[in-house]
């Protein structure tokens, strides 16, 4: 009889113990490529996580892009208000259930007000490698819908190790990193041009894109037609295989916001405010690929407004003269826009 009080007594003082274990998910972790559908599919920039646990608070930092924002909660569950870099107000609590962190969100209209309910859960692998966060964002009002999303990280030996990692997937370094877009256009000769690509890199809350198209005298009564060899480039029915004179190249930066707690939506603000100042200093290098490629070097732009009656400002493009005599058709015009400063924002690359 005693031997079963006696094991009862320990069974009781191993509950409290068992229930104190809480797993620790400080470290530094990349986001591993996220799987996009759709036609404005964001590029999904590897994002950095650098997190430090203690007894009372959860610090966890951002990195994406040189762009980094800091939240830090409570471990009791007790409420804390951030403010993301979209300018969104949340009223965050967080604690640990069955081994899993969890961290609630409400969105608020206003510091007070909430507009709806969000919801975060964090689980480590058992070899503690991996990161795994599901997304669930339940709406208020008449707007409730159940959206998920699944997001998993690698740990990572240091900051330094993630952040040269991160680099190789950005939408900074790949050309047409936003190239689902692209597969929902028709593939023909517009009027006067085509489009030759879009590509894009996130920010955070902030989501920066560039598309650009050529056009020209050149592509006046040009058609897209099939022949033996694949396609082929007519003009009254006469074969064109080479470009003749120059051509006129624009580049249009947009940017848009990313309400984190509206999922997979992207909120254009092109209409409603100019572009940043250093969207508006911006340096291209272009050259033609090919057999015989031909570098042009940094070309000339000049930075120009069209009127869009639909929007409250002006679009803001830069017009650049591309020399294009003799080029073959087949050739990719290489677009690589960089800042004022000379650093690499994106790539676009295609060909007629």
């Amino acid at each position: 009889m005693w031997k079963r009080a006696f094991l009862l007594i320990l069974l009781r003082c191993a509950v409290p113990a068992l229930a104190q274990t809480v797993p620790d998910f400080s470290g530094v972790f990349l986001r591993n490529l996220i799987d996009r559908k759709g036609p404005f599919a964001d590029p999904a920039d590897p994002l950095v996580l650098i997190i430090k646990q203690g007894v009372d608070t959860l610090e966890i930092t951002e990195v994406q892009n040189g762009a980094q924002r800091t939240y830090v909660y409570d471990m009791g569950g007790k409420p804390s208000l951030h403010v993301t870099p979209d300018g969104v107000y949340t009223r965050d609590r967080v604690w640990i259930k069955g081994g899993r962190l969890v961290i609630k969100s409400e969105v608020l209209v206003n510091p007070i007000f909430a507009d709806r309910l969000t919801g975060k859960t964090w689980e480590l692998s058992p070899d503690l490698r991996s990161l795994t966060i599901r997304l669930k964002g339940l709406s208020y009002g008449s707007e409730v819908r159940d959206s998920r999303r699944l997001e998993t990280y690698t740990r990572q030996t240091s900051l330094e190790a993630a952040l040269e990692k991160g680099p190789w997937a950005s939408g900074m370094t790949l050309c047409n990193a936003n190239s689902l877009f692209m597969a929902y256009l028709p593939n023909r000769i517009w009027d006067r041009g085509f489009v030759l690509g879009v590509t894009g890199f996130q920010q955070l809350g902030w989501k920066v894109s560039f598309g650009a198209a050529l056009s020209g005298d050149f592509f006046d009564g040009l058609k897209r037609t099939d022949g033996p060899g694949g396609i082929e480039i007519r003009r009254n029915g006469k074969l064109i295989p080479t470009y003749s004179g120059s051509l006129n190249l624009a580049v249009t930066p947009l940017v848009t916001s990313h309400n984190r707690w509206k999922l997979w939506t992207w909120n254009a603000i092109m209409g409603d405010e100019p572009l940043p100042e250093w969207l508006q200093t911006l340096r291209f290098r272009v050259k033609w690929v090919g057999a015989e490629s031909k570098d042009l070097g940094e070309v000339p732009s000049e930075l120009g407004q069209q009127p869009w009656p639909e929007l409250s400002v002006p679009v803001t493009r830069y017009h650049l003269k591309i020399p294009a005599q003799d080029v073959p058709l087949t050739d990719s015009l290489e677009v690589h826009i960089l800042s004022a400063s000379g650093n690499q924002l994106g790539c676009i690359s295609g060909h007629i």
